[in-house]
């Protein structure tokens, strides 16, 4: 009697429970992949905006305080200007050195980039 070549029932079964878990791995992988790519596109836009306010607040007069707003797209930012505590010998020829805070967030979680540098402007 001649055997038969092929795959029983159980080998297939076998096979199909492995592929399965194979390409569940594989698929959760690949969103991984997918939801790091975005957090990444939207972290780098919220620096680009950052930057950008920041960049305007140098062109406008410093005034010391604080100034909040929100972007078409959903981005949140903070600009706070302060004197910097270390300013002291600037004050003798009519200028200060301020402190100049961004901040901007999005989202649920209020993912953050933050942003801070040093300008020269008049005494207030």
């Amino acid at each position: 009697m001649k055997r038969a070549h092929g795959f029983s029932l159980l080998e297939v079964l076998v096979a199909l429970a492995i592929l399965a878990m194979a390409l569940g791995v594989l698929l959760q992988s690949f969103g991984g992949g997918l939801r790091n790519a975005r957090l990444a596109d939207e972290t780098s836009r919220a620096t680009v905006i950052a930057e950008s306010l920041l960049a305007e607040a140098g062109v406008l007069a410093l005034l010391t305080g604080e100034k909040t707003g929100e972007t078409e797209d959903g981005f949140r930012w903070r600009l706070r200007v302060q004197p910097a505590a270390e300013a002291t010998p600037a004050e003798l020829t009519g200028y200060l050195l301020y402190r100049v805070d961004m901040e901007v967030a999005w989202g649920e979680r209020d993912r953050s980039v933050s942003l801070s540098t040093l300008r020269l402007g008049p005494v207030q």
